[in-house]
């Protein structure tokens, strides 16, 4: 099973807009159409597309103003958000899969250097917060609590250690 990840173009897909989550992760991630309009206001965030060979099969954003989104003051933060893959495509691995080529690719996609790559996870989401924790990311061991669905775990993988990890 292949994986590729490019960055949303206008016009957006049907298949785009049809991506969706199960309506218990509804909650934690929320509708791509609105995740996208809500996006396309501010130019510090990028949206992209995971593909499963050529068909749509999860989606995220890139955020460069994190700390500015979670009103810290951290330096040299990308945000990862809304990350999901579609429901119909849950169960196969794409997300360990794409979390790795993120890990690996996002300072090259945005012309950044070695910045780091935060996330936040809520904390009654056990499965995706093993899944960060398997691909590299650390908890903070702070919490954001500006999430609608409660607490969130701040997660962060150090770009230096894509390389340390022979990613």
């Amino acid at each position: 099973m292949s994986i590729a990840v490019r960055r949303l173009t206008h016009p957006i897909s049907e298949n785009v807009l049809a991506l969706a989550v199960s309506d218990e992760q509804l909650p934690f991630v929320g509708v791509v159409s609105d995740i996208i309009q809500s996006s396309l206001g501010y130019p510090k965030e990028s949206q992209w597309v995971i593909y499963s060979g050529e068909t749509p099969a999860g989606f995220f954003l890139l955020d460069e103003a994190y700390q500015v989104t979670l009103g810290t003051t951290l330096e040299n933060a990308t945000g990862l958000r809304a990350f999901f893959i579609d429901s119909r495509f849950q169960g196969r691995g794409l997300a360990k899969m794409c979390l790795k080529l993120l890990v690996k690719e996002f300072n090259a996609w945005l012309g950044t250097e070695y910045n780091d790559l935060y996330l936040t996870v809520n904390c009654k989401n056990k499965a995706a917060y093993q899944l960060y924790l398997a691909v590299g990311f650390i908890d903070t061991k702070e919490l954001y609590l500006g999430g609608q669905a409660g607490p969130q775990h701040i997660m962060c993988f150090k770009s230096k250690t894509a390389d340390e990890m022979g990613l």
